[in-house]
This record gives structure tokens, sequence and C-alpha cells, in this order.
């Protein structure tokens, strides 16, 4: 039951959420790329600051991705699958995953520049432009990458 009452209590922060800073992206959409509702249940609680709760969850996948992205360009000496993983791309294909990378860090970096100024209307932004650049760039590009790194263990 506990479980159940969190996730009303989430549904009903959101809503007020999202009326109160303007932003367009529904739990729906936050939840099915990001695993809002199972970070809730994860911590136990929905916070006071449901905004910035939802924006670490964000960061969190997006910083989990593009380090496992920088073990492809740049694999650990010492990890034998980073290494064989890192060989099934092309100096091109790496190129692609860098500005990838890139395109990530600076969605991610505004992120941290909005826990700094506090400003509401960047970070309405920044949940927006999380849920788009997933659909549009990161999710296409990681389904490419992935696909490459499958075909490349099955050779082996």
């Amino acid at each position: 039951m506990k479980n159940k009452e969190l996730l009303n209590e989430l549904k009903e922060k959101f809503d007020i959420l999202k009326k109160g800073l303007g932003f367009n992206a529904s739990l729906k959409d936050l939840d099915s790329i990001f695993f809002i509702r199972d970070a809730v249940l994860s911590v136990g609680f929905v916070s006071e600051c449901l905004s910035r709760q939802i924006c670490s969850r964000i960061v969190d996948t997006y910083m989990n991705w593009n380090n496992y992205l920088h073990g492809l360009i740049i694999p650990n000496p010492n990890y034998m699958l980073n290494i064989n993983e890192s060989k099934m791309f092309s100096e091109e294909e790496r190129r692609k995953i860098t500005n990838l990378m890139t395109e990530t860090m600076a969605l991610v970096s505004t992120n941290t520049l909005v826990g700094l100024t506090k400003d509401k209307a960047v970070e309405a932004k920044f949940i927006d432009d999380a849920v788009i650049f997933w659909k549009k760039t990161f999710c296409p590009e990681l389904i490419k990458i992935m696909k490459n790194v499958n075909e490349g263990w099955k050779k082996k």
C-alpha cells in the first residue's frame, strides 16, 4: 500500500510542479525514459523539491550512458570488455560518439547551472529539452551504437 501512496503523491506533486514551472513533458514520458516512478519508490519519498529530484534522475541517466560511451572512445586498458567494444568502431563512428557525448554534456551542464542559479524557467526548459533530446537524438544514436556492439560480440 505504501508504494501506491507514494505513486499517488508523486502524481499529485508532479501535476502541481508541471503547472507551476510550465514545462510540457508528461510524467509518462519522463518515467518511460528516466524511470521517475522507480526512483521515487527506491528512495521511499517524493522530495519537497520534486523538480530537483526529477532533474537529478535525468542527469543520472545521461551520465551513466556518457560514462559507457566514454569507455568506447577511451577504453580502460585494464578492462578487456571496454577494449574489445572500442575496437568495434571506426574513427568516423568514434567521432559521432564524441559529438553525442558533447551534446549530452551541454544538456547536463544546464542542470548544474540551474542548481546554482535557481532559475525556474531554465529548469523547465531543461526538463523539456531532456525528453526531446532523448527522443530525437540520443536514443536513436544509442540504438545504432548498441546494435554495432551487439553485432560485434556476436561475431567474436
